[in-house]
């Protein structure tokens, strides 16, 4: 009856196992406080849904609203978020307030943001709260804010027109793709939303369209992996 008990010291191996990837966590979160990307701390939380009309979806009005637009400074309901995120990364940059990382910059802009300032500006623009979200979004006072909002945050003088369009690189042999390796300076990001140096328009948005369809797919094959 006895020898069951002796059988005891074995079981104790997988449980020294188990623990073993402790520190490994521990280190990984160390090494996410330390990089540039960070989720929002609460009272991070706390300061941008204080903003004035950050109580309420900026579209509709719906309540506690989760998702934001980093490139507008507003933020929004889930179902909100689905249409922001259809007009594609070049106009309007999605981010979930409590699940997503964010970088410094990205947070001052929220800070700075705040869906009553977005509405006055474009309701001085002539652009009607009511307008749909993809023609509200996408008009030239929009586009313009979001110029606006990044210079109060980098405390330059806010512009009054949108930037001239670059030059395009001349097209010719093949070459309109291998262009966009010469664009950018060292330090800038490639996957990042900011245009960089010397970078058209076109291929800003074909740059902005395949992160896009990259990290659609790298969720679709997440969400295939863990249903498997």
């Amino acid at each position: 009856v006895f020898h069951g008990r002796k059988t005891l010291p074995p079981l104790s191996r997988p449980s020294t196992q188990l623990s073993e990837p402790r520190p490994v966590r521990s280190r990984l979160r160390g090494a996410r406080r330390g990089s540039t990307m960070v989720q929002m701390t609460p009272a991070d939380q706390k300061v941008v849904k204080a903003i004035p009309g950050n109580d309420k979806c900026a579209e509709c009005g719906m309540k506690q609203p989760q998702w934001a637009s980093v490139s507008f400074g507003t933020i929004f309901c889930l179902e909100c978020s689905g249409v922001h995120r259809s007009l594609g990364v070049h106009i309007s940059f999605v981010r979930s307030i409590a699940m997503d990382s964010w970088t410094p910059q990205q947070l001052a802009l929220m800070k700075a943001g705040g869906n009553d300032k977005c509405k006055a500006y474009l309701s001085s623009k002539g652009i009607s709260p009511s307008l749909a979200i993809k023609e509200k979004y996408e008009s030239p006072a929009a586009q313009l804010y979001k110029e606006v909002l990044k210079a109060r945050v980098e405390g330059r003088p806010e512009p009054t027109e949108l930037p001239k369009p670059k030059p395009r690189a001349p097209a010719g042999g093949g070459r309109a793709g291998g262009a966009i390796g010469a664009v950018g300076k060292p330090g800038e990001d490639p996957n990042g939303m900011e245009r960089l140096t010397g970078e058209s328009e076109a291929q800003y948005v074909a740059r902005q369209t395949r992160l896009r369809d990259e990290a659609r797919a790298r969720m679709a094959a997440k969400f295939r992996g863990g249903g498997g």
